[in-house]
Parts: C-alpha cells; structure tokens; sequence
C-alpha cells in the first residue's frame, strides 16, 4: 500500500502505551501492509504500528524470509461468579 515514515527515538509516540486492537478489520489490515511494505523497504527484521505513528498493537516481521504479523485483540476478562 504504502510507505511509511519511521519515528525515531526520542518521538513523544514512541513513549505512550499503544491500544488493544478492538477488530481486524479493513483498517487493521491496510496497517498491517503499510506496516509491512514500510518494514521491508527500510530494510528490516520487525515494525511495530507505533514506529510509524500509529498507537496500536499491531507488530509486522520478516525473518528468514517469512513475513507476518501480530495484533492484540482486546478481550474481555471472565470473572468467576
């Protein structure tokens, strides 16, 4: 989709906590492409949404080859009655 600006170190975005991922949805996934395509023209091994500005856990990788991702889906807690 498209390339990304990397945050530095020292970007305030960098230092906040990022948000659980409610929904993969067509959202989800154009960041997660835009995370990836940013991470293999750097080059790179792993980008987490953050570094590109985005305050979500979402994380892409490349190793050996093998590219993929991970986001943290919020769930909600059982409580025991």
């Amino acid at each position: 989709m498209a390339v990304q600006p990397i945050r530095l170190f020292g970007d305030p975005v960098l230092r906040q906590r990022a948000q659980e991922v409610d929904d993969f949805d067509k959202e989800i996934r154009t960041l997660v492409q835009d995370l990836t395509d940013t991470m293999l023209a750097a080059p790179g091994a792993g980008l987490a949404a953050p570094q590109i500005g985005v305050g979500l856990r979402v994380f892409t990788w490349n190793v050996d080859d093998e590219v993929g991702h991970l986001h943290e889906v919020a769930q909600l807690e059982q409580v025991a009655c």
